[in-house]
């Protein structure tokens, strides 16, 4: 399970990885990359050398979440 809140600098974000309630990771993630790697055409990234994301689908869910009004 993923938890998603925003960072402490605007565009930050903070990715925190539970597994059966319990917090294994937190990983952060800046918006500007994401849309560098949706510029380059990367599909999928990896997130705690675990998990893989879809860049587009990521992008999607923190417009949604974040940036809807």
């Amino acid at each position: 399970m993923f938890e998603i809140v925003p960072g402490a600098e605007k565009g930050t974000f903070s990715v925190k990885a539970r597994f059966l309630g319990v917090q294994m990771e937190e990983f952060t993630v800046t918006y500007q990359e994401l849309l560098q790697l949706q510029y380059d055409g990367v599909a999928v990234m990896k997130m705690f050398d675990k998990a893989k994301v879809n860049v587009n689908l990521l992008i999607f869910l923190l417009n949604k979440k974040f940036y809807n009004k």
